[in-house]
């Protein structure tokens, strides 16, 4: 096995359908690019807490900010993992929208974000790769990386995935922020090391329902905004699918969690699910338990993902792929730092 870093998620689906790299690491709205854009199939995918390999997206704010409410956050200051993310982005802007709450300028969602929230950090936001549109400054004014690393779509943005969206909300100065149902139990109850998380408790958090109330931490079954499909690795599908080659990347990810699946570390060991301080999701999410293998008629990335999801995205953007992404030469691959990994033979 051989890591490269690359600089962000699309030119891993570039380097993979180009032959460079052979596998990597994606997010569900990533998967969807993927698929339609590249010909990418997802072939093993993560499992968290459920039963399946999927999550609940739910809006969280602190205790203390009674006022925040899911039915009104005009004005509002918003925590996202990411643009076109799917708990960061996809699901919140898709449920906003199709209840009225924001107008969708024509399925323009960053449009239609930035004019309704004051100040957010949706790490992407500024970047031509994945808004291709008018850029809006106050989507980036919460962020916290510093110079080139100013609103990233990656881990050199602090406050970029789930873990940096709810520090978002917790030092940033956000009001609410969009994560997994995972993300605030990693990261209170001492369970993080950083001074930032020191202090927090479960109970200094609530979960903000469709119906605009609110809920505790735990009950995300009544209180989300939808199920997502866990991330997903992907490889080479179209006219350069080899399921030879598919079984071996299969064979090779449920070898190495025998050996490496364990959630604890020491100084001779390694873990796949869990990440050293103050990194976090390096390879896979510190949430997943363990790798599922997706069955072959669930790889084409709209089975995997599902009707919902495709709806979600619809809505959020009508056009998604509807023009192709110009390649570009890349050797690649995430490493911790992006959260995506790839294989070469």
């Amino acid at each position: 096995m051989e890591c490269y870093k690359g600089h962000s998620q699309i030119h891993c689906m570039q380097a993979i359908r180009s032959g460079v790299a052979d596998v990597t690491v994606l997010d569900a709205s990533d998967v969807y690019t993927a698929g339609l854009n590249f010909d990418l199939v997802p072939f093993i995918s993560e499992m968290y807490n459920l039963n399946e390999p999927e999550y609940y997206v739910v809006a969280v704010a602190k205790e203390s900010d009674p006022s925040t409410e899911l039915t009104y956050l005009r004005g509002k200051y918003t925590c996202h993992g990411g643009i076109n993310t799917a708990a960061g982005w996809v699901y919140p802007l898709a449920f906003l929208i199709s209840n009225g709450w924001i107008r969708p300028y024509g399925c323009n969602s960053i449009r239609a974000a930035a004019e309704y929230f004051s100040k957010s950090c949706v790490p992407g936001a500024l970047s031509t790769e994945y808004n291709t549109g008018v850029p809006y400054d106050n989507m980036c004014d919460l962020c916290h990386g510093t110079s080139f690393r100013y609103c990233r779509r990656d881990a050199s943005e602090d406050y970029y995935g789930h873990t940096g969206a709810f520090r978002c909300l917790v030092e940033g100065g956000g009001q609410v922020a969009f994560v997994t149902h995972t993300t605030v139990t990693e990261n209170t109850g001492g369970k993080r090391e950083e001074w930032w998380a020191r202090d927090n408790l479960n109970d200094d958090f609530e979960l903000l329902c469709p119906d605009g109330t609110r809920a505790e931490i735990n009950e995300y079954e009544k209180c989300n905004l939808g199920k997502v499909k866990a991330n997903a690795i992907v490889a080479r599908g179209g006219y350069g699918y080899n399921e030879t080659h598919i079984n071996t990347f299969i064979n090779l990810f449920l070898y190495a969690q025998t050996f490496y699946g364990r959630k604890t570390t020491d100084e001779f060991s390694f873990s796949m699910f869990s990440s050293t301080p103050p990194h976090t999701d390096l390879i896979f999410q510190d949430a997943t338990t363990q790798l599922k293998v997706i069955p072959p008629s669930q790889r084409h990335y709209a089975a995997y993902l599902g009707s919902d999801f495709m709806r979600a995205r619809r809505i959020v953007d009508c056009h998604a792929g509807s023009s192709a992404i110009s390649a570009s030469i890349v050797t690649l691959i995430i490493s911790s730092v992006f959260a995506i990994v790839v294989v070469r033979r």
